[in-house]
C-alpha cells in the first residue's frame, strides 16, 4: 500500500512539472525603451514637448535607419521607433536633451542615457 501511495505522489509530482514547464503564457509583461543612438551616444525618449518647454536649436542629423522595436540601435542615427529620414535637432535649454521633429508635425524629446529631467 505504501509503495502505491509513493508511486502515485512521484506520478502527480511529474504531471505538476510538465504542466508547469509548458505553460504559454509570459510570466511578466514586456517593454521595449524606444532608443535613438546620435553622435555615439544613446538617448531615450521622454514623450512630447510640452508648453515650449524646450526649444530647437542646431539641427544635428536625421534618422538615417530604424530597427525592429526589440532590437538594440546601434549605429549613429539609427532607432528602433523613429522613422527613416524625422530630423534631429539639439536643445537651446539642455545639452543632455535632443528634439525630434516627427513626421506627423510633433516634437519629442530624448535624454541621455541615465539622464532624466521632467519639467512638469
Amino acid at each position: 500500500m505504501y509503495k502505491k501511495v509513493l508511486f502515485f505522489f512521484y506520478i502527480m509530482l511529474l504531471f505538476m512539472t510538465l504542466l508547469g514547464g509548458c505553460s504559454s503564457s509570459p510570466s511578466k509583461e514586456i517593454s521595449y525603451a524606444s532608443i535613438l543612438i546620435a553622435n555615439g551616444t544613446e538617448y531615450y525618449l521622454q514623450g512630447e514637448i510640452k508648453d515650449n518647454e524646450f526649444t530647437l536649436g542646431e539641427k544635428i542629423g536625421e534618422v538615417q535607419k530604424k530597427v525592429a522595436i526589440e532590437v538594440m540601435p546601434k549605429e549613429d542615427f539609427s532607432s528602433n521607433f523613429l522613422e527613416v529620414g524625422e530630423e534631429i535637432y539639439s536643445s537651446n535649454e539642455d545639452s543632455k536633451v535632443i528634439i525630434v521633429k516627427r513626421e506627423n508635425a510633433t516634437y519629442q524629446k530624448f535624454t541621455e542615457k541615465g539622464y532624466y529631467t521632467n519639467k512638469d
